[in-house]
């Protein structure tokens, strides 16, 4: 391989690394065929990278998030993105063709392009009237939009639209047609995750309420969205703070790594209400003690694990410094309870991108970048 070309597979390492932390992240698991998955549909834009894009693509953090949102829509919508469910059934175009048609073609329906811009929209919006409702739109209140927004997979004037929009307040927002039941409850659900991801002001919880009636949802259904959205802003919590641990610890002594994807961790698996504590001894610096702080179920642990052996071979460690940092793997995962997880982690890891990185270096010999 010519020397030029290097650079750009390095690139292709850091990339890789962290797209595969995004997609632990996001199914909150360590599924090795969602990590697969993702990076098919993002191989090409990996492999054209080129030597000026050093460091990742992470350090942009709305746009990678964004990016990452459309592309892993159509296999499992990030759990802590609030439109996850009404995705999952089918709000997004990044699903592609469906049924017979999708014999045919790759492209979806007119009709299903309508019904996604037309509900996808109301979905959108309903989002930002609940965030909205106190009458400030925070940064992080445009971020959730917008991965919703990338997540129905519109086209780019639409998503532009509804990006610039200011909020309409519920009072205002109209709704025009049925929503399916199931797809009106998704929505409620993501508009009480929205509003709780905060902490749920009286006014939030006002304007999710006058939706549900507009959306035709019942009490019980609008209970029931309430628990699950509760208990969605839960579930990331303890693996948010074991991940940032995790990271902080393996890497204590890099502190430029241990920040980029500790503060990643606590942005992709914690609620802003739930990252005070996690931000703050990322800002402090320090060491991190182990204590089995932390009770977290078998997921739970491989997927913090997980996190951590990516944050790690993003650096391309060499193969002594892979040996220091591995013995501390081991160390965390006896901590975290299982003292076999570590390998089993990392091997899951490992193997996905060696995979992937085979993968980048032949479609790069193919376009003849390589030489």
């Amino acid at each position: 391989m010519a020397q030029s070309a290097r650079p750009t597979l390095a690139n292709a390492l850091v990339v890789l690394c962290e797209d595969a932390f995004f997609a632990v992240s996001a199914a909150r698991r360590l599924d090795t065929d969602l990590m697969r998955g993702l990076a098919r549909r993002r191989a090409t834009l990996v492999a054209g990278l080129g030597p000026d894009m050093r460091g990742g693509l992470m350090n942009s953090w709305e746009g990678w998030v964004t990016s990452l949102c459309a592309a892993i829509a159509p296999l499992a919508p990030p759990r802590w993105m609030p439109l996850a469910d009404a995705v999952e059934q089918g709000l997004s175009l990044e699903h592609g063709a469906r049924g017979v048609r999708s014999l045919f073609t790759s492209k979806p329906s007119e009709k299903e392009v309508l019904r996604v811009r037309t509900i996808g929209s109301l979905a959108v919006r309903v989002l930002a009237a609940v965030m909205g409702a106190t009458g400030q739109f925070s940064g992080e209140s445009s971020l959730i939009r917008a991965a919703a927004v990338a997540s129905l997979g519109l086209p780019e004037e639409d998503q532009r639209m509804l990006n610039t929009e200011t909020p309409i307040l519920a009072d205002a927002l109209e709704v025009y047609g049925d929503v399916e039941p199931k797809l009106a409850r998704a929505i409620i659900k993501g508009a009480f995750q929205a509003a709780m991801s905060d902490g749920l002001d009286p006014r939030e919880e006002d304007a999710v309420l006058k939706l549900s009636t507009k959306l035709n949802v019942s009490v019980e259904a609008v209970n029931e969205a309430r628990n699950q959205a509760k208990q969605t802003i839960e579930q990331g919590k303890t693996l948010g703070e074991a991940s940032v641990d995790a990271i902080r610890y393996v890497l204590f002594d890099d502190n430029a790594e241990a920040e980029k994807y500790g503060i990643a961790a606590a942005r992709l698996n914690l609620a802003t209400i739930h990252r005070k504590d996690s931000i703050t001894a990322i800002n402090v610096g320090g060491t991190v003690n182990l204590g089995k702080k932390y009770s977290l179920e078998r997921k739970e642990r491989e997927a913090a694990l997980g996190l951590a052996w990516a944050a790690v071979l993003s650096a391309d460690p060499t193969f002594a410094r892979r040996s220091e940092l591995m013995l501390r793997h081991d160390r965390l995962a006896a901590d975290f309870g299982d003292k076999d997880s570590g390998a089993a982690a990392r091997d899951a890891v490992e193997r996905h991108v060696d995979s992937e990185l085979s993968q980048i270096a032949g479609l790069r010999e193919g376009s003849g970048s390589s030489t």
